[in-house]
């Protein structure tokens, strides 16, 4: 992640963006962070990685638009597969498990799709002449987030 007050390259391929949100998942600590303000605050984390990546600026009514598109797609898919890996999750059943989590992970991909489709269509690319604020994205995104917890997490992902 880039380190504050850096102008992030204007890449807004999808492969960026899931590296990204790859690399960010595979630190223990940031992967900790994102999974409690997910189920303490109702954090997407999808829509949080998103929010940390894109590279464009967007306003708060074209991010209120990217939380609608990111909450159908919760309910109708990543929710439901959710809650069944997590009802599965016995020695007895580690195979269904497994391919259930696998599910999951496709269905979180295709939200990272769904949120770079939504994006460009609400907003053309530009390239920033200013740092993008993530830590205003969240606090737009998800108000419920404790201002110390996107501080101290954005500080943990930029250590990632």
């Amino acid at each position: 992640m880039p380190e504050a007050g850096d102008i992030p390259e204007p890449a807004t391929d999808f492969d960026a963006f899931w590296a990204f949100a790859d690399a960010l998942w595979v630190d223990p600590t940031a992967r900790e962070r994102l999974m409690r303000w997910q189920d303490e605050f109702g954090v997407d984390v999808m829509l949080a990685l998103f929010a940390l990546w894109y590279p464009q600026p967007l306003g708060p009514s074209q991010w209120c638009v990217l939380r609608q598109t990111a909450r159908r797609w919760q309910s109708s898919s990543t929710e439901r597969l959710r809650a069944l890996r997590r009802r599965l999750h016995t020695p007895e059943r580690n195979a269904l498990y497994r391919a259930v989590l696998a599910l999951e992970l496709q269905s979180e991909r295709l939200a990272g799709l769904q949120l770079l489709a939504e994006a460009r269509r609400v907003a053309p690319q530009t390239t920033p002449a200013f740092a993008i604020d993530r830590q205003r994205r969240l606090h737009t995104l998800f108000p419920d987030l404790p201002d110390a917890e996107i501080r101290d997490g954005l500080r943990e992902f930029t250590a990632a």
